[in-house]
């Protein structure tokens, strides 16, 4: 199953499925737009947020997940010192590379392809890039669900801390390169 999933860039075109993930009542429970993490959000309001990273006019990397030819999530990443005042949250290595991550497909859970995904993307992708050495993912406190498939895929607990910014508490996990 793992040598099946790969990651492919978000283009425009994936906009309609991204804004139908996010508005999945399992996806938006813990994830949302922005850093306001809007729940529910707009086609517009989902089209402005992503066309910037599209276009590659902000410092993040989406992909959309694929088992095969089959779409079933989202996952991003970015250098934590590329948002200061998050990194400033947060206080981990400014270097390292943060990432967020959900599956948008219902039958596409409890299969243990998140942990599979979340592995090879660090694997394949972050640490692939120049100086990488440290992966950080940071999800809500209460997400058991989210935090034990981190941890199945390598991270672990650092530290829980409040971003003001987001108006929430996050689990900061870190999975360095061995």
């Amino acid at each position: 199953m793992t040598n099946d999933i790969t990651f492919r860039p978000l283009t425009v075109d994936d906009i309609p499925l991204l804004h139908r993930w996010l508005n999945n009542p399992l996806v938006a429970k813990w994830y949302g737009l922005d850093v306001a993490n809007i729940p529910y959000p707009t086609l517009e309001q989902v089209e402005t947020n992503y066309f910037p990273r599209v276009r590659g006019e902000t410092p993040t990397y989406c992909y959309i997940m694929c088992l095969g030819e089959r779409e079933f999530g989202y996952v991003q990443t970015y250098q934590i010192g590329s948002y200061p005042e998050y990194a400033d949250a947060i206080d981990v290595d400014r270097d390292g590379w943060g990432i967020d991550i959900f599956i948008g497909e219902d039958d596409s859970r409890d299969r243990g392809l998140g942990t599979a995904a979340l592995r090879l993307f660090v694997e394949r992708v972050v640490f692939n890039r120049r100086g990488a050495e440290t992966a950080v993912i940071a999800p809500n406190p209460a997400n058991h669900r989210a935090i034990r498939s981190y941890e199945k895929a390598g991270f672990e607990h650092l530290k829980t801390v409040y971003v003001e910014m987001e108006n929430d508490y996050e689990y900061v996990m870190v999975r360095r390169e061995t």
